[in-house]
């Protein structure tokens, strides 16, 4: 059985889903995926990669357990709580972000890391909700991230155009039921048709 670890923050967990273990992309996956594989959600509401943030990911039971179970693939997505002011500096999340991979990479296993850029943030009626920026993404998060694939020849999935406005995430932020279920087709078929 291949082991299949999702790490992230809302997005991945499935919050705002009435019922995440159903529906969170994770959860999607391994009902697509069948016996073959072992899906584990390892997603955390308001985590960052961010060390120093108001919710670094490395703090978190998740993590740990994350690195304890050994997988072999890792799908790793975070970055839309290091848009919020308080947690942004493009040098610290860079050097933060690489010390996670750092980190996975040094599984025994060893995974098979994809670096996924999240989707878009979107203002509603020109409020960033929870405090999270769009140009902080585009313009910082997830260049970044693509900068950090191609600095460990890691494969890089970018959500960015699944989303080009609010319609399936009406808080701009979380995906509901049809957005998480277009969010993990387009995973599945990025890594697990190929």
């Amino acid at each position: 059985m291949i082991k299949v670890a999702c790490v992230g923050d809302s997005i991945t967990k499935g919050f705002t889903l009435l019922n995440p273990r159903k529906y969170s992309y994770p959860s999607l996956l391994q009902s697509w995926l069948g016996d073959q594989y072992e899906v584990r959600n390892f997603g955390v509401n308001n985590a960052a990669a961010r060390f120093d943030s108001d919710t670094p990911y490395i703090k978190t039971k998740s993590y740990k357990k994350s690195l304890e179970w050994g997988p072999e693939i890792i799908l790793l997505m975070l970055g839309s709580n290091d848009t919020k002011r308080s947690n942004w500096n493009r040098g610290i999340f860079e050097k933060d972000y690489k010390s996670i991979v750092e980190s996975y990479l040094a599984l025994p296993s060893p995974p098979k890391i994809y670096l996924l850029a999240p989707i878009q943030i979107h203002l509603i009626k020109g409020i960033p909700l929870m405090g999270l920026y769009p140009e902080t993404m585009e313009g910082g998060v997830r260049p970044t991230i693509k900068r950090i694939a191609d600095d460990f020849s890691l494969p890089f999935i970018d959500l960015k155009e699944l989303f080009p406005d609010s319609r399936y995430a009406f808080d701009g932020v979380h995906p509901q039921k049809e957005g998480t279920r277009l969010m993990a087709e387009f995973i599945y078929n990025s890594i697990f048709t190929k």
